[in-house]
């Protein structure tokens, strides 16, 4: 059986509790044994640790970029990757105009060049190379006109 550190702190109060003669010191001796094992006590009981919100997705071991990957290959075969990769593509022509949350649903209901050929047949990664290149081309069109 392992001894915890502050079990052994307290051995000391406790015996001081009710080996010494004065009534003081035998209370102080038993508020501070007291006190120090209810620490090692809830600190036994409750394990958990708090994890800060930034911090949790360090722990998953997965960078940005390993997620984004497996979103792609995922989209290859599922239909929610695809409209995962085709809602970022919505966000970013809604970023670009000026009306951005009308822009997102027009875009929704009517997509454009890029968004059909997320959602057509064939090799997906050829058709999001080629989306891309579009999302691109906008990209740098509405730069040379700001």
């Amino acid at each position: 059986m392992r001894i915890s550190k502050a079990l052994f702190l307290a051995v000391p109060f406790a015996l001081m509790a009710f080996l010494s003669g004065s009534y003081l010191v035998r209370w102080l001796g038993v508020i501070i044994a007291g006190v120090i094992l209810v620490i090692v006590l809830f600190g036994l009981e409750i394990q958990s640790e708090y994890v800060p919100r930034r911090k949790r997705n360090l722990i998953s071991g997965k960078s940005e970029l390993e997620r984004l990957v497996s979103v792609v290959k995922r989209a290859k075969k599922g239909k929610m990757a695809r409209e995962i990769i085709a809602e970022e593509i919505r966000e970013i022509y809604a970023l670009l105009s000026d009306e951005s949350t009308q822009e997102f649903f027009d875009l929704k209901s009517q997509p454009n060049e890029a968004l059909e050929l997320i959602y057509s047949e064939g090799d997906f990664y050829e058709n999001l190379k080629k989306a891309l290149e579009i999302v691109e081309a906008d990209l740098n069109e509405d730069r040379r006109s700001a």
